[in-house]
């Protein structure tokens, strides 16, 4: 079992920021990046958050990441852009991307962004945050390295493709969902194989096709979409908005972070910002929001000690948690990123 300690948000916030620039990145893309680690892990999120340090480290160790990719932005329209990542971390041009999406819904009410040669950006739920603190309605979703096959087939053929949406609460306790088109995210699995732990059924296939609950299998096997054809079908959908539309890589042609680490793996995403100020107010849209989530609220629980939420209520209490007594991390690699930051240890990219 993990030994898991408090560490202050700043001092992971310093440690992360001090390997980025140690190898190599900008100051303020340093800070950018560790920003959505730091976001990740204050909402509960610590499969993405300060732990991915080394993976993405190693990445550029080995040649896969540039550190110092210059990001451009193609405005097509007043409410239509693609960014190019130019193959630096992912956080970084994701959160590139958000700003200029905000800053453009502001103008045109609404704004759809495609990102192309970017890397792995983390978790949805923290642009969702990020985009509900400047009082805007967001979508988003990223393509990935092949993890799940067809509705009947025994292939990889598209990646699991997480989605995102966000709404702004005046409570503060945003509407976020964030949520990967597998049955379960391959970070949760990851963290099991890590730990040694079993997974459930139904969770992934191993190599031979057969349901396991051996977490390492999996990862060398296939994790399954959930509801079947259905989150099959949203993958794709995913992926058609964010690495065709961007005139990018889509699933054939991108690498795996774990199994390609030394080459570019071509990751795009999408973002929609919507205006909610453009169109009803937004102070009419969170009182109606307010009341729509009260009413939800009010309702009977199965269990009377379990009430019943709403999406990103958790992950807001966490949040206010976490920030008073500081991001619960693993011990060993808090270690780790201490030996990133001052030079003494290489980034080590996980096995799939």
């Amino acid at each position: 079992m993990a030994e898991m300690i408090r560490v202050p948000a700043e001092e992971c916030r310093y440690l992360c920021s001090q390997a980025f620039e140690r190898n190599g990145m900008l100051p303020e893309n340093a800070d950018r990046a560790v920003e959505q680690f730091i976001l990740c892990d204050l909402l509960g999120i610590p499969t993405h958050g300060v732990l991915r340090l080394s993976h993405y480290i190693g990445r550029i160790q080995v040649g896969g990441i540039n550190p110092k990719g210059e990001i451009k932005v193609d405005r097509k329209t007043s409410a239509l852009a693609i960014v190019d990542g130019a193959n630096t971390i992912g956080t970084v041009v994701a959160s590139h991307a958000v700003d200029v999406g905000i800053e453009m819904a502001r103008q045109s009410g609404i704004a759809f962004i495609s990102v192309k040669n970017s890397n792995h950006f983390g978790a949805n739920a923290s642009f969702a945050w990020k985009a509900c603190k400047a009082g805007m309605i967001s979508m988003s979703g990223t393509n990935g390295g092949l993890t799940m096959p067809a509705t009947g087939g025994k292939a990889q053929v598209v990646g699991n493709n997480p989605i995102g949406y966000g709404a702004p609460r005046k409570s503060g306790k945003h509407f976020i969902l964030d949520f990967a088109l597998s049955v379960q995210s391959r970070g949760k699995i990851r963290r099991a194989a890590e730990l040694g732990e079993p997974i459930p059924e139904g969770w992934g296939l191993g190599p031979d096709g057969k349901d396991t609950t051996n977490a390492a299998d999996v990862l060398q096997g296939f994790v399954l979409p959930v509801g079947g054809h259905k989150g099959y079908g949203m993958a794709l959908a995913v992926d058609m908005l964010s690495g065709v539309l961007s005139g990018g890589a889509f699933s054939p042609h991108t690498k795996s972070q774990f199994f390609e680490a030394n080459e570019p793996s071509g990751i795009c995403h999408y973002f929609t910002f919507i205006d909610p100020e453009k169109m009803i107010g937004l102070d009419a849209f969170q009182d109606r929001l307010e009341e729509y989530c009260d009413w939800i609220k009010e309702q009977p629980a199965v269990d009377p000690n379990v009430p019943v939420r709403v999406p990103g209520e958790r992950a807001a209490d966490a949040y206010a948690e976490n920030l008073e007594k500081g991001i619960l991390v693993d011990a060993n690699h808090h270690k780790r990123n201490q030996g990133l930051a001052d030079g003494s240890v290489k980034g080590v990219i996980p096995k799939g």
